[in-house]
């Protein structure tokens, strides 16, 4: 009977040593597991490791284009060739901007200031020539800015008010830029709130809104796909445009009649700079920064 008791006890002793071996066992295999396989999922990523191979990689550079961007009003440019002598000027701002009036009689190469400054002559707002030697313009004068249509017999000495002729003449309201004069005494509303550039010659008048050129026609303006347009030319019957185009650099022209036709390129032209151009006979000249100069084939 004790012999069997001993013999059932020393069993059971085994069993359970047998059973904390295994757990023992257990508990090494997880450890062993845990350290070859680490849990990560608290760990921040870390960037990946670059290596310098000593070759220098460049960022591709974004292709630059040029771009016509608003010209203020006060440094509009005009330029208009007569017969017997040239005239630019730069447009001023009653009050605030004295404009600039010259004459040419040796083809651009040299200028004479001839601004009526005596007359307190605020804004010029058109400039064209007139009898050979002479010029008109329609200007803003005195304190009030009053708008007043003024001629030269004088090659630019002395300069009168014509109040009859101005009903005449095509112009941008010098005192409120959304009034366009349209001829006989009448008025539009601009296109946009602030254009520019308006050029007028028998029945061709347009201005540039926003880079687009818009012409009067049947009593409404109406736009025209040029893009990026900086200034205008009225020679009846087309309109030439100064624009920026992709098939010349600097600036292009385009001359718009039955048809649009690409007629030439200003390479050396800044398109954000003030720019005035005009036709002289088969020729097209520009006036941009302190040089005229003539269009080349594109």
């Amino acid at each position: 009977m004790g012999s069997t008791s001993r013999s059932g006890s020393a069993r059971w002793l085994a069993i359970a040593l047998t059973g904390v071996l295994a757990v023992g066992v257990g508990v090494l295999a997880v450890a062993a597991y845990q350290h070859a396989n680490p849990d990560l999922s608290d760990l921040a990523a870390e960037p990946a490791p670059t290596f310098d191979l000593g070759v220098e990689t460049a960022e591709p550079t974004p292709e630059v284009t040029q771009t016509a961007e608003a010209i203020a009003r006060s440094e509009e440019r005009f330029f208009a060739i007569g017969d017997g002598a040239w005239w630019r000027a730069t447009a001023g701002a009653c009050g605030t901007t004295e404009p600039l009036l010259e004459r040419s009689t040796d083809a651009g190469a040299t200028w004479i200031d001839v601004t009526p400054r005596y007359r307190t002559i605020g804004q010029i707002a058109s400039l064209d020539p007139l009898a050979g030697t002479e010029a008109e313009m329609v200007s803003s004068m005195g304190e009030a800015c009053e708008t007043q249509a003024l001629r030269t017999y004088t090659q630019g000495t002395y300069w009168d008010s014509y109040p009859d002729i101005l009903p005449a003449i095509r112009y941008i309201d010098p005192l409120d830029p959304a009034v366009v004069h349209i001829g006989g005494g009448q008025t539009t509303e601009a296109p946009c709130a602030n254009p520019i550039g308006l050029r007028a010659s028998g029945d061709v008048v347009a201005l540039i809104c926003g880079g687009t050129p818009h012409r009067w026609s049947d009593g409404s303006w109406q736009p025209i796909e040029v893009a990026g347009a900086t200034a205008l030319a009225a020679t009846p019957p087309s309109l030439l445009i100064a624009h920026t185009d992709a098939a010349c650099p600097g600036l292009a022209i385009t001359e718009v009649a039955d048809t649009t036709t690409l007629v030439g390129c200003l390479p050396e032209v800044d398109p954000a700079a003030p720019l005035a151009i005009t036709r002289d006979g088969e020729a097209i000249r520009a006036w941009s920064g302190d040089t005229i100069s003539e269009v080349a084939a594109p």
